[in-house]
């Protein structure tokens, strides 16, 4: 029998993808889950380990966990914690599958894209966390002799995408913008079906060595945008709407004349939003909560708020995040057949 695979952030769109993968090829797979134990993907139910057990290393890890909840400034601790939840979990020379993105080179794709080391830096609280956990296990690696995949995705894209392609269905429904006129953008995305059978290719690779490897995923990088959401409309019988150039900039902090109303447009911006947030962890709760108002969040832009720019920004993102890949593997899903079951979805029926 083969060994067990633990896989951490398990309940997730890929994870629950992969769990069916794995499920099918009959590896043994202990997935590790905060909360309800119970835990199904596919027609199987999965052993799961719970990450305060401690009692249990495993030869092969793959990590797709990273903070998804709770105010942004909380995101370092729960950072950390995912991060000692995974060292516990993998012993002295295992596997190590580390899921990272794309976002490391910046939420907008901004920065020089190379299949290589990055440093930490003020970001998206986001970004600032895969950095983070990227950073972490190479640290760990040597005195670990771990082998350590760290795999960037692109964007994960197929029916039931919860990042994409639901997203994208709510906007052309309600009218909102999808992208910038003008502006073609790569999508930089990768099917679902072709990021689990990547993750699988590497687990089930026999040549594993110390060391750490960089791998991108992006087999449908060059498809721009406009491409899928134009499929997408005419499956919904909707017409798309795009946003003016202009209306991405975000207000100018000196417009607000108010201490909560210049925090507020601070925070609204990647490295002050970062700043922003350090200081907040160091004020007593009543004074954070008089601070953020009884919102919580960041005042709205006009026309458009900031997690509006930043869809409709990477929806025109200039740079293309190219696929660095192993050559012992080719995508399972065309574009062609990936488009095809998306719109499948989008219309309510499987081919």
């Amino acid at each position: 029998m083969r060994e067990p695979v633990a896989v951490v952030g398990a309940t997730g769109f890929v994870g629950r993808e992969l769990l069916k993968r794995l499920q099918a090829e009959d590896v043994p797979v202990s997935a590790v889950v905060r909360g309800a134990p119970e835990l199904v993907a596919g027609n199987g139910f999965h052993a799961v380990h719970l990450p305060e057990a401690g009692d249990r290393r495993f030869r092969t890890v793959v990590n797709l966990a990273y903070p998804t909840s709770g105010p942004p400034f909380t995101y370092p601790e729960q950072n950390a914690a995912m991060l000692r939840t995974v060292d516990g979990l993998l012993e002295d020379g295992g596997h190590l599958v580390h899921v990272s993105t794309q976002a490391v080179f910046g939420a907008l794709l901004d920065r020089l894209v190379e299949p290589g080391p990055v440093r930490r830096r003020r970001d998206d609280p986001y970004v600032e966390a895969k950095i983070d956990a990227e950073v972490h296990f190479c640290d760990h690696q040597p005195k670990r002799g771990w082998s350590v995949d760290i795999v960037r995705l692109g964007n994960v894209w197929g029916r039931g995408s919860g990042s994409w392609g639901v997203p994208l269905v709510q906007r052309l429904l309600t009218g909102r913008p999808v992208g910038v006129h003008g502006r073609e953008g790569f999508s930089n995305t990768t099917d679902i079906a072709n990021t689990t059978s990547y993750l699988s290719h590497l687990i089930h690779r026999d040549d594993v060595s110390p060391g750490i490897r960089y791998h991108h995923v992006a087999e449908f990088s060059s498809v721009p945008w406009r491409e899928w959401v134009l499929a997408t409309a005419e499956a919904m019988g909707v017409s798309p709407v795009y946003a003016q150039a202009k209306s991405l900039s975000p207000p100018r902090p000196l417009d607000a004349v108010s201490i909560r109303g210049v925090y507020r447009a601070l925070a609204e911006r990647p490295v002050s939003g970062s700043w922003v947030r350090s200081g907040l962890r160091l004020l007593p709760d009543d004074l954070r909560t008089r601070l953020k108002g009884a919102g919580g969040g960041p005042a709205q832009a006009v026309p458009m708020d900031h997690t509006e720019r930043m869809y409709v920004a990477i929806m025109a993102t200039a740079q293309e995040f190219v696929s660095v890949v192993d050559d012992g593997w080719a995508p399972v899903v065309t574009r062609e057949e990936s488009l095809s079951r998306y719109l499948s979805w989008v219309r309510g029926w499987d081919a």
